[in-house]
Parts: structure tokens; C-alpha cells; sequence
């Protein structure tokens, strides 16, 4: 039996080394070791209490001819998040692990000229917050100002944005609007910037009970608009202050209850990012001393000087000053392990640029992906995929357990891409696993990724054995009534516990012989 390289962190990568002169013995797992846990997850099954919820279950031994268990397992089940493991998976296909996204900034005489290449992380703030040293998005913008302030001699004509390396259509038309003013549902463009995100920091106004709270943002704007109908409210409970943002502008108003400072910041989508960008890097050159078009300071507007590129403009290469680099496992492992759903549209609309050449689109990366699973899988589980988004954000998407279980196995057995696949998942303790299986002692190793929309639960991945023996795995529920939510999550959890179980059962540890 080949022995693969173990799952692992981003920080501690295992590998097996080769065992020479020492024979490994591996016990097989008998017929019946099949059929008991197909056994044990019925039982589980009945015991679920999901009401008139959907289920499809699939779980299969990596290398096996038959599935261990199949309940609906070639039924079209909305995914929700589990759609970022095709997503991850088709990037990786196509992109290659070595892909790097790169942003440019360049001038061409007195015009300072961005280029984006889709990169979601360039300046996330948990990106940042892991640099070293580690860095604000004000270290960021000050630290790209000032390589290009150095270049220009005290005045630029205009800033440019080139982000055509994707279309201008931010916002999926089948994303529920209601999602649209929550932190996971920003807009998706060919520069990205912070997120796609303005951080709100609301506390306590001095004059007490019935004032507007005192706000920070980040980035610092002087001309962003916050409508504060928010107000200061004293006495003990949580703080439920909330932002609407205009659909068409980065005009924002906030609403609800302000008690105590919150450690952390409320995040609210921004609004035609590339050309916000443009604009806070623009205000920055003016706060060096730069003048931009006929500005010398920062004022109450939107800098005038400041424009995206046009669709069939040619712009010159200009001299590179500035380059920001982000590898791709970098965004694959904030896609899978932490669910950030802008990345799996970036990396969906960036295959499909990657392979037609022409702007990326929700589109082709779609057709792209699809061609991905034909590719890996086969023509049947490709035409029985439905892809509307990356992220799963959509309840358009449509794919089979078992289709999510070979998709996954194919790359536990693809030596070129298999650490870098199952790497960005999330594990016990890690991502958005940090509380799942809490209180249980696993005894493998267990990668995958959850999914939560209304109405849908999911959770696919992988468990590995000390020997090396793997099994995949995908539990998907849809139409989960409200009240059943918990108990559908727990469900997924105790059927992927069960897996860990019987895994332990029938593959124990190597034993060692001359």
C-alpha cells in the first residue's frame, strides 16, 4: 500500500520518511468493517432529529471500488461553502501551486497607473495582522505613497486603475440582498482593497446616554459618509449597532445601540473598490505633499484626479515602483480554512481569466471549473454540477456528495497537488472548524470545510489514518427547517466522528518488524 504525506498546518507540514529495512504491516479492513458503519451512521441518521430536512450522505475509502456509505448520494444538493473545495481545487488545477497574484503600480511621466491582477488578500487586514512587522492598512497605504511619492516630482496628473482583469459586475445577481451590507458578502472586483471593506469602530459618547456614538474608521476617510443615527445607550447587555450602505456610493448609515467599546470592528462592504482605492492612495500623495490633478490637499470630496481605466483604453507600461505579491496557497488557505468568500470569487473569476483571456466573469470561471471536474471526474459529474458563484454564497449551486467525495479524492492522490489542496483546509481547532468536535478525542487526522445558508448544513472532507488509509467524506442538508439548525450541524458532526471511529477500529497503528 502506498504511503502518502500526512495532512498537516500551514506551520508544521509532515512527511513521512521512507522506511528502509523495516516492514510495515497494515491490517485490511474486512467486508464487515463496511457494512457496520453504514450501520452505525443509520443509526445516527434516525437519531438526528432534522425534521423534513434533505440528507445526502457519501463516505468512501480513497483507492475503493464502492462507497462505505451512500443515503442520496446522487442527488444535487445546495453546497453552500462547500463550494469553495471545487473552487480551491479548480484554481489549483489551472493556476498551478506556484501562481502568485501581483499588483503593479507604475508612472508613466507625471500619471501613477495600478494594476490589479484580482489578488483578494492585498491588504486584508488579517493578512496584515501577520506580517512581519506586522502592519495597519494605514502602514500599507503610507508605505505604497511613499514609493511612489519618491518617484514623481511633487505632482501627479492622475491616477489611474487598471482592474480589467475582471468585469465591473461587483455584486452576484443571485446573492440574497440582505446579505449585502454583511462583512461576508462584499463586492468582488480586479482590485481588491482591505477586504472590500470599511472596519467601524463605534464607542460610548462622553455626553452619555442618547448622544451619537464616537467613530474610527479604517481606512481613515474624511469623505466617506456615516449617517450616525446610531445612539450611546448606558446599562449592561451587548452592543447591537448596525450599517446600511447605499447600493451606488460609500454612503453609510448606522443604526441601533451603542454601549461599550467593542474589541473588535464592525465590517460593511464598500463600494466600487478599485476606484476607492485609487482614492485613499491618492489622499495619501496629497498628505506627502503630492499634488494630484489640480488638488494639493485633502478635502470633503472624493479626490477628482482619480479614474479607472477604460474598457478598450491602452495605458503605457510606465516604470514599476511598486509590486505587492500574494502565493496562492496564501489565498487558498483563507478561502478553505476561514471561509472568506471574496477570495473564492476572485479565484473563480481569475481561472476563468486565466484560460479565455478575456475579462474574468462569474461566467467563464464557471464554464472553467466545469471543464476542471470533466477534466478530474468525468462528463457525468461535470453536467450534473451546477456553478453559479465560488463561495456558495448563491443557493443556485447545485452538486452531488458524490461528486464532492471524488473531488476530493482526487486530490488526497495527486502528488503534485495534494499538500497544497488539503493544507487550506480547516482542522479541529483551526479556522472554521475552531468549534467543531470540541470535547471529542479524534483519532486521525480530519481536514474539510463546513457550509452554513438558510435552509442548507454541510460539511465534505477527509480523515487520515496513522497507516496512511484515508476516507472521504460529504454529509449535505437542505431544506433544513430553522428551529432544526443545530441539529443538522450536529448531525454532520457526529456522522464525521463515527468515520473517525470505525477508521480507528479497522486501521490500527503501523506495526513494526524485521
Amino acid at each position: 500500500m502506498k504511503t502518502r504525506p500526512a495532512l498537516a498546518t500551514r506551520s508544521r507540514i509532515q512527511l513521512r520518511a521512507a522506511l528502509v529495512g523495516v516492514a510495515v504491516v497494515l491490517a485490511a479492513a474486512p467486508l464487515a468493517g463496511a457494512q457496520s458503519l453504514s450501520r452505525r451512521i443509520d443509526r445516527i441518521v434516525a437519531s438526528g432529529d432534522i425534521g423534513s430536512a434533505k440528507l445526502g450522505v457519501h463516505v468512501r475509502e480513497v483507492g475503493a471500488s464502492a462507497p462505505l456509505v451512500s443515503i442520496s448520494a446522487e442527488t444535487a444538493l445546495i453546497p453552500a461553502s462547500n463550494m469553495k473545495l471545487l473552487t480551491t481545487g479548480a484554481a489549483l488545477a489551472v493556476l498551478g501551486p506556484d501562481f502568485v497574484f501581483r499588483t503593479e503600480i507604475a508612472i508613466d511621466g507625471d500619471t501613477v497607473i495600478v494594476r490589479g491582477s484580482g489578488d483578494p488578500a492585498l491588504a486584508d487586514p488579517e493578512v496584515l495582522r501577520n506580517t512581519e512587522p506586522r502592519m495597519t492598512v494605514e502602514d500599507f497605504l503610507n508605505t505604497l505613497a511613499g514609493a511612489v511619492a519618491d518617484k514623481l516630482d511633487g505632482h501627479c496628473s492622475q491616477i489611474v486603475i487598471d482592474d480589467r482583469v475582471f468585469d465591473r459586475e461587483f455584486v452576484h445577481p443571485s446573492w440574497d440582498p440582505n446579505d449585502l451590507n454583511k462583512w461576508y458578502a462584499p463586492e468582488v472586483s480586479g482590485l481588491n482593497f482591505h477586504g472590500n471593506l470599511l472596519a467601524l469602530f463605534a464607542s460610548p459618547a462622553p455626553e452619555g446616554a442618547g448622544a451619537p456614538p464616537r467613530l474610527v474608521l479604517q481606512p481613515a476617510c474624511s469623505w466617506i459618509e456615516i449617517a450616525n443615527k446610531a445612539k450611546t445607550v448606558q446599562g449592561s447587555g451587548s452592543n447591537t449597532y448596525w450599517p446600511a450602505r447605499s447600493p451606488t456610493a460609500n454612503s453609510f448609515t448606522l443604526f441601533g445601540d451603542v454601549r461599550t467599546t467593542a474589541p473588535t470592528p464592525l465590517n460593511t462592504p464598500t463600494h466600487n473598490n478599485p476606484l476607492l482605492f485609487g482614492q485613499l492612495l491618492a489622499e495619501r500623495l496629497m498628505k506627502r505633499g503630492v499634488s494630484v490633478g489640480n488638488e494639493a490637499r485633502p478635502g470633503l470630496n472624493p479626490p477628482i484626479a482619480v479614474r479607472v481605466a477604460g474598457q478598450d483604453e491602452t495605458l503605457p507600461d510606465g516604470k514599476l515602483v511598486a509590486v505587492v505579491t500574494t502565493p496562492l496557497q496564501e489565498v487558498l488557505n483563507r478561502c478553505n480554512t476561514d471561509s472568506i468568500n471574496l477570495y473564492a470569487e476572485a479565484l473563480l473569476k481569475r481561472i476563468g481569466y486565466q484560460v479565455t483571456r478575456e475579462q474574468g466573469t462569474w461566467a467563464n470561471g464557471a464554464s472553467v471549473m466545469r471543464m476542471a471536474i470533466e477534466e478530474r471526474l468525468g462528463a457525468d459529474a461535470a453536467i450534473s454540477t451546477i456553478i453559479s458563484d465560488g463561495s456558495g454564497l448563491s443557493h443556485a449551486n447545485l452538486v452531488r456528495p458524490s461528486t464532492l467525495t471524488a473531488w476530493v479524492e482526487s486530490f488526497a492522490t495527486d502528488d503534485d497537488l495534494r499538500m497544497p489542496y488539503l493544507t487550506s483546509m480547516a482542522t479541529p481547532g483551526r479556522g472554521t472548524f475552531a468549534r467543531r468536535f470540541h470535547g471529542i478525542d479524534l483519532g486521525n487526522q480530519v481536514a474539510g470545510k463546513s457550509g452554513v445558508l438558510t435552509g442548507v448544513r454541510t460539511l465534505s472532507g477527509i480523515v487520515q489514518s496513522d497507516s496512511g488509509r484515508e476516507v472521504v467524506f460529504s454529509v449535505m442538508l437542505n431544506d433544513v427547517p430553522a428551529a432544526k439548525g443545530p441539529n443538522a450541524s450536529k448531525l454532520a458532526e457526529r456522522i464525521v466522528t463515527e468515520i473517525d471511529a470505525w477508521l480507528s477500529e479497522v486501521s490500527p497503528s503501523p506495526q513494526f518488524g524485521g
